[in-house]
């Protein structure tokens, strides 16, 4: 029997798959490296530049850029999960503190965040790194970037370039460096926002010797990782989605719009008095009740397994 004709509203949500030789061993030659980082920042650009707009991009900026504050923080001797970062983040009160973990993850929310197609994309990178950092990027980048015959002309030969002379001024800037790298490697490939990839990967061995290769494997890894979470976070964004006409309370649209934008959402303060980023009120009873009935729905979760100061996101 002939099956009937679909329309494109009704076939399931596609992005192309990591092919399965992208994850096998290549060995460990420049060439093969360069030769892999390519190809999978290929296969994450076609993910990027979706024309069916069904990623979540903002969401997936910043549930990676948790996963380089946690990178960075052991960088540093620090031991803080995803779970604490979360806490020092969304639960610190506005202009309070939020310590070395919260810090972390809002520089690299910050540096997720730049338009780099916007020309104020500088002062904003400036915003991410140290004050001392910041006198140097203007000459650094325009070193990094330069593009001579034979001398660093790739992207992540420029990011590597970056990061080298961020670590060879600055031994302790880790983070700065990772941030100052993955920027100048999206600008370079032409992306309108950073995804952390280099700070995903390099570890304090490669930044104390900087070079192409391990660079190469880092940046592999790491859209092989956005890869991925790209593909998760889509079916979970559907599924949200698909559950939005079935919510009644007033401003349900906004509110489903913030939890595809943030990797965690506290009610009181994100959901109540007003949904963030717009002027619509919602009462915290009623933000305590969208949530707990977008978990009944199975397309949200309480990430904390506390009874309070419970923060959710997309399940």
């Amino acid at each position: 029997m002939k099956k009937p004709a679909t329309s494109p509203e009704t076939h399931p949500p596609y992005l192309p798959p990591l092919p399965a030789w992208v994850t096998q061993n290549h060995g460990k030659t420049l060439e093969s490296e360069a030769f892999l980082s390519g190809a999978c920042l290929a296969m994450l650009h076609m993910v990027l530049v979706d024309p069916a707009s069904i990623l979540p991009a903002e969401l997936l900026r910043n549930r990676l850029a948790l996963r380089a504050a946690e990178a960075c923080l052991k960088l540093e001797g620090r031991r803080e999960s995803e779970a604490d970062i979360r806490d020092a983040y969304y639960l610190a009160r506005a202009g309070d503190a939020m310590g070395p973990a919260g810090e972390m993850f809002a520089r690299w929310r910050k540096a997720s965040a730049i338009g780099l197609t916007q020309r104020d994309w500088l002062v904003r990178l400036k915003a991410c790194v140290t004050e001392a950092v910041a006198q140097e990027l203007p000459e650094w980048i325009d070193t990094a970037m330069a593009q001579r015959a034979g001398q660093g002309g790739s992207p992540v030969e420029r990011a590597a370039k970056m990061i080298a002379l961020v670590m060879n001024v600055f031994p302790r800037e880790e983070a700065s460096a990772l941030i100052c790298g993955d920027v100048v490697l999206a600008r370079a490939l032409g992306w309108t926002h950073t995804l952390p990839l280099l700070g995903l990967h390099l570890r304090g061995r490669d930044l104390r010797d900087v070079t192409a290769g391990a660079c190469h494997d880092a940046v592999a890894r790491g859209a092989q990782d956005a890869v991925r979470l790209s593909h998760d976070l889509v079916r979970r964004a559907e599924r949200l989605r698909a559950v939005a006409p079935k919510l009644r309370a007033k401003g349900s649209d906004e509110a489903v719009a913030l939890f595809l934008s943030e990797d965690a959402v506290l009610p009181s303060t994100m959901l109540s008095p007003r949904i963030l980023g717009t002027s619509i009120p919602m009462t915290d009873r009623a933000a305590r009740r969208l949530c707990d009935r977008l978990v009944e729905l199975g397309v949200v979760r309480e990430l904390t397994g506390r009874s309070t100061f419970r923060l959710y996101g997309v399940a």
